[in-house]
């Protein structure tokens, strides 16, 4: 009987994983290296990894799914810019994806953002309907991509190596800058009100980062008036009051 207990454990070792799982970095920088190196794109997903129910549908719908593998792997250089909140970034990873969604003014999740091989941003997304072939489709209008596969007339010359296209790069942003925490504005009903804080709307008892100068601050609300919100911003309670017009 012993013979066969080392066949058996091979077989279990060998047997793949359920779906190949795409290579996701959390390095800009080291995956515009890589796509140049590749003669890829790179194709940035903010995300909210762990709340963001849009998010949670394009991850499901889309990049888990091996149509979109195998896109992936032929063009694209995966960067996952993600802001959790039940998850704690480490402090350098949280400062590079803040330096990422204020250099592309990404106000909401998901957006894609798409980069050539020199790292210039040629093309923006979202969540779409469809499944991975709509969303295939949309990156290869945005990348001027041709996923034709049917052979070329016997009388055409052969093209020539492969080089990136040549895309319309967007003109360089200034970040956005948030002054001090501020209360907008309010809206909703009288059982489900909403204040917008800087760059974020919240409900009583939300939680999330709100932008002030170049830096974020952990708010959450806790109390909504009729002229007024009562937060804890970093800890700290405090009363912000609507500005009168």
């Amino acid at each position: 009987m012993k013979r066969f207990i080392l066949p058996l454990l091979l077989a279990c070792v060998c047997v793949p994983s359920r779906g190949e799982q795409l290579e996701w970095l959390t390095d800009a920088e080291a995956a515009k290296a890589k796509a140049k190196e590749e003669n890829k794109f790179v194709l940035l997903d903010f995300t909210g990894s762990d709340w963001c129910g849009w998010c949670m549908k394009l991850k499901a719908e889309v990049f888990d799914q091996p149509e979109f593998a195998a896109f992936a792997r032929e063009h694209l250089v995966l960067v996952e810019v993600d802001f959790p909140k039940r998850k704690q970034l480490d402090a350098a990873q949280q400062e590079a994806n803040n330096r990422l969604e204020e250099q592309f003014r990404v106000t909401g999740y998901p957006t894609i953002i798409l980069l050539n091989s020199d790292g210039k941003a040629v093309g923006k997304t979202g969540y779409l309907e469809g499944g991975p072939r709509a969303f295939n489709a949309e990156l290869s209008r945005i990348l001027k991509i041709d996923n034709d596969t049917s052979p070329e007339p016997p009388q055409k010359k052969p093209e020539a190596p492969h080089k990136p296209p040549t895309l319309e790069t967007y003109p360089p942003q200034v970040p956005i800058k948030y002054g001090p925490l501020t209360l907008k504005g309010l809206s909703g009903t009288k059982d489900h009100r909403f204040a917008l804080i800087n760059n974020v709307t919240l409900a009583v008892g939300d939680w999330a980062y709100v932008k002030t100068g170049y830096k974020r601050v952990s708010v959450i609300c806790k109390e909504i008036r009729d002229d007024s919100v009562l937060i804890t911003a970093d800890g700290k309670p405090m009363e912000l009051k609507l500005k009168k017009q």
